[in-house]
């Protein structure tokens, strides 16, 4: 009988070493494709600015003459009039002692889907999501946008969906080129109105940044709008 526990010990032990490694081998995977994004081809200019490794982060400081509590007060409504100012989504909204902070939405552009004989309807070409956080003291705030994610409309061949926002762009248009390639003469024109259609969004979902954060600079600026 003491035999028998022993080994069934061992096997209950060698179960979970097995489970664990199995555990370790996917989480290692699933890093390991979240920093190396198969693009499918070459990585042309990047309307978004990377650091060395690989992520996009926008931040600066901006100085006013304002208290912390009057900073505070202004983040907040800068926040509360997102949604309606930028054509945003907001959630997870934090309103701490120093920082207000929140993950945004933007919908970019529009797409017409047609599905067979189900219908047409309009939706968002692109959405692009990121964290915003706006740290704050006396005299001054810095603002920082972080894990970029854009979601674009579905595309014929290997063009993926969602991904880091520059790294998705290259990738479509590298699987939109190479469908082209493959494509009939009469194909052609279909496809490179995609591609350019693809360049339009990118630098559309760039200037929806920037005048995010050009609305992140004058949140101390306070209009006599009455």
């Amino acid at each position: 009988m003491v035999i028998l526990k022993q080994f069934t010990n061992m096997k209950k032990i060698g179960l979970l070493i097995l489970f664990g490694i199995i555990l370790s081998a996917n989480s290692n995977a699933q890093n390991l494709q979240h920093v190396a994004f198969d693009t499918n081809g070459p990585i042309g200019e990047c309307l978004f600015p990377q650091n060395e490794d690989g992520d996009i982060v926008f931040s600066d400081i901006v100085e006013c003459e304002f208290s912390a509590d009057t900073i505070m007060g202004l983040a907040k409504e800068f926040i509360y009039s997102i949604q309606k100012k930028y054509n945003a989504k907001t959630s997870n909204v934090l309103e701490g002692i120093t920082k207000v902070a929140c993950d945004l939405e933007l919908k970019i552009g529009k797409k017409t889907i047609t599905v067979g004989r189900i219908g047409t309807w309009e939706k968002e070409a692109s959405t692009i999501k990121f964290n915003l956080v706006i740290d704050i003291r006396k005299g001054k705030y810095r603002y920082t946008l972080t894990d970029f994610v854009t979601d674009r409309y579905r595309i014929p061949g290997d063009g993926k969906d969602q991904g880091p926002s520059n790294m998705i762009h290259w990738q479509r248009v590298n699987s939109l080129t190479r469908e082209m390639g493959h494509a009939r003469k009469g194909e052609r024109d279909r496809y490179q109105a995609m591609i350019n259609f693809e360049d339009q969004l990118y630098h559309a979902e760039y200037d929806a940044i920037q005048d995010v954060i050009d609305g992140l600079k004058k949140i101390t600026v306070i209009e006599d709008d009455f």
